[in-house]
């Protein structure tokens, strides 16, 4: 089957290959209305809306009067921002093909993203009696409640859609999402374990209550929940690849190793569960064997950035700083606004002593991510190596704004504040450092050991630890 899945992928690629090279060349080569339609959805799939859009008016000139291919064009309007187009496209082929789901899917989508909430909701209503994905329709109804802030009407519908069909991985997420924001945690697990007691050997029951666990955050329940779908069905590929993502959540490196190459013995190597099983081997630091999985991610999907992240990091631990910033580059190309790839080609960028590059790769990070503290410690120690203390000094109280429940950032502070001659201002940062985390009270000592003889210094600290 998974053979069988790959070879389609590759027919694909290579038929939207020849449209590309058809296009650059100006070559008006044939293509039929299956191809176009193909190629359409392989842009729309992959989230290349502009490219959808153009293949879509030249599918549309050829066969101005596909129903398939207007719906497609319509859609791919919608994910340029012309709503208004889009919306009316999806209207007048609804009047030519009435009770058509696809249709009616695409319409009350656009209408709901027009702010027409309440006409998209009856729209559906009125279809479902004739649908004949009924659990489709149930699941929209429940997006398009929760876009109304109705909660429990949204919560009706997503169950509805469960009880249709129960491995509706897109009803079960969102049941997840609405159980962690309301905290009714006790009725959805009943809901879930209302299938089990009615057949106690269903996979997709026992797989169902493991991903709310895991959503939940309770992976060691999840574990056992997807251990015994596993029992159950010992070829449930997504069973093995959640049990793997909570083995990692519970640092169960080994454990996940196996569960992800079980994952690939059951359904077949992809991009993503090769790209899982190296990041697990990476954390076990068995390198070379994350490092060759996490190529055949990136050869299987040239375009999934984390597997070109996961090569760099994987660089990065080897000391091969050049490599890494390869790789790292090849990712953020793919995806400028992940803060984390940022992140890996600052830190690659100082072991090799571009420090001009890594700051603006550090900064670049702040922009995308406010939040993440490495990347406030770690510009402020370039600013500060290159006495540029104002700015290194300002890094650190923009992270204190930010983050402002992080000891560390304060006794950073406190030292480039003392460096400086601010001994006023660092004396105010080390009463708050010292009521946040007392304990963490020694980075002063490693990051300037001559603070063991500022008699000022040790009394503050002193005073502290007498009221602890």
């Amino acid at each position: 089957m998974t053979g069988d899945f790959d070879h389609d992928r590759e027919e694909e690629k290579a038929l939207v290959e020849r449209f590309e090279n058809s296009l650059k060349a100006n070559l008006d080569l044939f293509f039929d209305e299956e191809e176009l339609e193909d190629i359409v959805r392989y842009y729309f799939d992959n989230q290349k809306f502009k490219k959808a859009l153009k293949a879509s008016k030249i599918a549309l000139e050829k066969f101005p009067f596909s129903i398939e291919i207007k719906l497609l064009y319509g859609q791919c309007l919608i994910f340029n921002d012309e709503l208004e187009e889009g919306l009316e496209i999806l209207e007048n082929i609804n009047n030519l093909s009435p009770h058509n789901e696809e249709i009616i899917l695409a319409l009350s989508n656009a209408m709901l993203l027009s702010g027409s909430t309440k006409e998209a909701i009856q729209i559906l209503e009125d279809f479902l009696p004739m649908a004949e994905d009924k659990a489709e329709i149930y699941y929209s109804l429940g997006n398009f409640y929760r876009a109304e802030a109705n909660n429990e009407k949204a919560i009706e519908n997503y169950k509805n859609a469960v009880k249709l069909k129960i491995n509706h991985e897109d009803a079960l997420f969102q049941l997840a999402m609405i159980t962690e924001e309301d905290g009714s945690f006790d009725e959805i697990l009943e809901f879930y374990q209302q299938f089990i007691d009615q057949d106690p050997y269903s996979a997709e029951a026992w797989y169902n209550l493991g991903v709310v666990y895991n959503r939940l955050g309770r992976y060691e329940e999840a574990i056992s929940a997807y251990d015994y779908a596993l029992i159950i069905d010992e070829t449930f590929a997504s069973a093995y690849f959640n049990l793997g993502n909570a083995l990692m959540n519970t640092q169960q490196y080994e454990k996940a190793v196996e569960a992800y190459l079980n994952t690939i013995a059951s359904e077949g190597a992809n991009s993503e569960n090769s790209c899982y099983l190296a990041a697990a081997y990476e954390k076990l630091e068995m390198l070379d064997k994350a490092f060759s999985y996490f190529k055949k991610s990136a050869k299987l999907d040239p375009e999934y950035d984390d597997a070109w992240f996961g090569l760099g990091m994987c660089m990065l631990k080897k000391d091969k700083f050049f490599e890494a910033i390869h790789y790292f580059k090849k990712a953020i190309k793919l995806s400028e606004v992940n803060a984390t790839y940022w992140v890996g080609l600052a830190d690659a960028e100082y072991h090799l002593g571009n420090l001009q590059a890594s700051s603006e790769a550090y900064e670049e990070a702040i922009n995308l991510e406010p939040g993440l503290m490495e990347t406030y410690i770690n510009l402020s120690i370039i600013y500060f190596d290159q006495n540029r203390f104002e700015e290194a000094e300002d890094v650190l109280k923009e992270g204190i704004e930010e983050i402002p429940e992080e000891a560390e950032l304060y006794y950073r502070l406190v030292v480039y504040l003392i460096k400086t001659g601010k001994y006023k201002e660092a004396f105010s940062y080390l009463e708050n450092a010292l009521t946040l985390d007392f304990e963490r009270h020694d980075i002063l000592y490693e990051l300037m050991p001559e603070v063991k003889h500022q008699k000022a210094i040790n009394k503050i600290i002193a005073q502290y630890k007498e009221g602890l």
